[in-house]
C-alpha cells in the first residue's frame, strides 16, 4: 500500500533527522528538504562565508554512519 509506504519513508527520514546534532539537523534539513542554498542559510546564522558546506558536509557523514 502506497500510504504506508510512505508514512514508513517519513518514520524512517525522521529517526534519521533526531540522530543527528541539533544545528547539523538544521543544516541538513534546510538544504536537503527545504532547498536553501548555502549562502541564505549562512547570512541566515550569522556564519562565515562557505562554512555551511562545512556544516553541510558533517551533516551528511553522520547521516551516512547510520548506514554503514
Amino acid at each position: 500500500n502506497a500510504l504506508l509506504r510512505n508514512s514508513d519513508a517519513r518514520r524512517r527520514v525522521s529517526e534519521a533527522l533526531d540522530a543527528l546534532a541539533p544545528m547539523l539537523r538544521r543544516v541538513v534539513e534546510r538544504v536537503c528538504l527545504h532547498e536553501d542554498g548555502l549562502e541564505s542559510l549562512e547570512r541566515a546564522e550569522g556564519w562565515p562565508a562557505r562554512s555551511g558546506k562545512l556544516a553541510l558536509k558533517l551533516g551528511l557523514a553522520q547521516l551516512a554512519q547510520r548506514y554503514v
